[in-house]
């Protein structure tokens, strides 16, 4: 009996000098490629912020949007600060709030509003299945006027490049 109880005892001894406590080593992670920010300067958010554009999802085109003043329409594209919007859709048989974030740059001599691979806004509220088109229409690359004098905002579909990594 005390051979058994001298081998257990060796052999519990045994096992726990086994089990020392890894250390495990930091692995440190590289610098990840920050996205292109655009300077504030050059967007038209601040210009934005706060106002309403109203417009009318039926009557607009696949590839384009007009919004405008006339409060008459039914949907509202809400600009709620200087990154923020909540569209509104007040259709018969739909109803719908799209949230996200937007960033729009300002014309530059009559040239278009997009960088290559730049899309304006970012939806962050899940798709609803009546506003598909919407949706896909807002999430792609769109070639943005706003004229403040005659207080229209006019969207129309851009060409939808991949964004492009220097060097390659």
């Amino acid at each position: 009996m005390k051979k058994i109880i001298l081998i257990l005892l060796c052999f519990s001894q045994t096992v726990f000098a086994q089990r020392k406590k890894k250390t495990v080593e930091e692995i440190p992670l590289k610098q990840q490629i920050e996205e292109y920010k655009i300077p504030e300067d050059q967007l038209l958010n601040g210009t934005l912020k706060g106002s309403k554009w109203y417009f009318d999802m039926k009557n607009d085109k696949e590839a384009e949007l007009y919004l405008d003043k006339d409060n008459r329409k039914p949907d509202v594209l809400n600009f709620v600060d200087g990154k923020r919007f909540q569209i509104t859709i007040n259709q018969g048989n739909c109803k719908s709030v799209i949230k996200g974030t937007y960033e729009i740059k300002k014309m530059n001599d009559g040239s278009t509003t997009v960088q290559l691979g730049h899309h304006p806004f970012k939806i962050t509220s899940p798709p609803k299945k009546c506003v598909a088109k919407l949706y896909g229409f807002l999430s792609g690359a769109i070639d943005i006027t706003v004229d403040e004098n005659r207080q229209i905002i006019e969207m129309k579909e851009g060409e939808n490049f991949p964004p492009t990594v220097p060097g390659y």
